[in-house]
């Protein structure tokens, strides 16, 4: 009775070991967080969106590669834009990295996912919110203004000749 009791307890404290050893793998202390700065909180279509990536691993003993996989996502949740990235970490990492934005973009609401993961089970996921606006045309702002100079440069000078010949015709 006393043997069966100490083979319970042997498979009870192998199974208790064999789940701490493989709790790293399953829960990670690691944290991911993405920030806009206020200067690229609203980016015109077709602009570069700058976002600072933070991970925070305490757990991790030595230098790590990450694949850190970033998507800009519409109101849909449709991918317009991506970029892949891989670093190496220790404990800690702050770093910035920009997405272009399509120029062909709309304005509204769109989100930068950040993605993090290793080449084995680790997957973390952080978002952010920023505003695209729409970009205006430099060459049409230049082309109206240069046709508005015209025309009163042409209504001037109509009316100067208009009121030369007046005062010929005295």
């Amino acid at each position: 009775m006393t043997s069966s009791i100490k083979n319970k307890s042997l498979h009870i404290v192998s199974l208790l070991f064999i789940s701490i050893m493989a709790l790293p793998n399953i829960v990670s202390a690691m944290t991911v967080s993405v920030g806009i700065p206020d200067a690229f909180s609203q980016v015109q279509a077709g602009n570069k969106i700058y976002f600072e990536t933070e991970i925070k691993w305490p757990e991790n003993t030595g230098r790590k590669d990450l694949r850190i996989d970033y998507s800009i996502l519409d109101k849909n949740k449709t991918e317009i834009a991506q970029l892949k990235v891989l670093r190496a970490i220790e404990t800690q990492v702050s770093f910035m990295d920009g997405i272009a934005v399509p120029a062909d973009a709309s304005s509204g609401l769109y989100t930068v996912l950040v993605k993090i993961s290793d080449y084995g089970t680790l997957s973390k996921e952080a978002s952010v919110t920023f505003n695209v606006t729409q970009s205006g045309n430099s060459t049409q702002t230049y082309l109206i203004v240069i046709i508005g100079f015209l025309s009163f440069i042409s209504i001037f000078v109509t009316f100067e000749l208009f009121f030369l010949m007046r005062k010929k015709s005295f």
